[in-house]
């Protein structure tokens, strides 16, 4: 009695390690990705990176260059998402800020002077509020310069012209433009 034990308990083990030669095993995988967007900005040959370009100087030396206005060299930007999107801009306030040593005729509203211009357009969208010419730009009230963006590796270029004229003193003039990148 003692054998049969022995041999039915070394079947049953022998039978419950068995596999049969067709079987597998299966997992599944979930990626939980998120919309992104970024961007940066470049003028030809050199600056740009890191989500700005700093300063665009836009010098005034004569007479032509404050009645025919002055242009700023072309500004890249490089965008890079997974959803579509828009691009709205506007100026930090109405004015200008003023440094120079005048009193007076130093208020220099943003909208009379600064305007821009989309001179190239990768994004997969189209150019809005007739930013294809000229177009000025709004202190505080954004304006949509892109809209209907599309997801992938995108850019789109612009220029900035100032035209001053002669009302205002002379000094140093600066705003800031604000561009907002915005998923739809």
């Amino acid at each position: 009695m003692k054998h049969l034990f022995v041999v039915l308990f070394s079947l049953v083990s022998v039978t419950a390690g068995a596999q049969n030669a067709g079987s597998g095993a299966s997992q599944q995988l979930e990626l939980a990705l998120n919309d992104v967007l970024g961007v940066s900005m470049s003028t030809p040959g050199g600056g740009g990176g890191g989500g700005g370009i700093g300063t665009v100087d836009i010098p005034f030396t004569g007479i032509n260059a404050m009645s025919d206005g002055v242009e700023s060299p072309d500004i890249e930007v490089n965008l890079t998402g997974t959803a579509p999107f828009e691009i709205t801009v506007h100026a930090s306030s109405n004015n200008f800020t003023y440094t120079g040593a005048s009193n007076s005729n130093n208020t220099m509203p943003v909208a009379d002077v600064l305007t821009l211009v989309v001179t190239g357009n990768n994004t997969g969208g189209t150019i809005s509020n007739n930013f294809s010419s000229y177009q000025p730009i709004n202190g505080t009230t954004s304006k949509k310069l892109i809209d209907q963006g599309q997801p992938g590796v995108r850019s789109f270029t612009f220029k900035y012209k100032a035209t001053p004229g002669f009302d205002y003193a002379a000094g140093m003039y600066t705003t800031d433009i604000i561009f907002t990148l915005t998923k739809l």
